[in-house]
């Protein structure tokens, strides 16, 4: 790999990976971090190269996530996955016997949207050193 281009902006490094879900920074307070900011996760990878002159484009960024600052200290700040899967809707149909609603042209049917509660995500593969940027 090469080296990172030193145009590159970021705020803040990874300092600490507690589970999948939350990583600390090495920013906090007297940075100007609050509860409830929310920031990108990434890691850099290889370089890219233009195909047509070989001129270097910069290096990949490997998004980990995004998530929001859930507590602030002095000088480290936690954040945590603001990423959830989609819910699942499931659809039911009731029927009712009732006969005049059939003579009047209505249904029989009912139908009710039930969702489940989605599930939080991971981060995807965090690492101590992983750049953070506000967004």
């Amino acid at each position: 790999m090469s080296e990172v281009n030193s145009s590159t902006v970021y705020f803040a490094t990874v300092a600490k990976i507690i589970d999948g879900y939350s990583v600390v920074i090495n920013k906090g307070r007297i940075d100007g971090v609050s509860k409830g900011d929310r920031y990108l996760i990434y890691g850099i990878g290889d370089e890219v190269a233009d195909p047509e002159n070989g001129e270097s484009l910069g290096n990949l960024e490997l998004v980990r996530g995004t998530g929001r600052v859930t507590h602030v200290q002095e000088r480290i700040a936690t954040i945590q996955s603001d990423q959830f899967e989609k819910p699942t809707i499931t659809l039911r149909k009731n029927r009712r016997n009732d006969p005049y609603l059939t003579l009047l042209g209505g249904t029989n049917e009912t139908v009710e949207e039930v969702a489940n509660n989605p599930s939080r995500l991971e981060f995807a593969d965090p690492a101590e050193g992983d750049r953070v940027r506000p967004i």
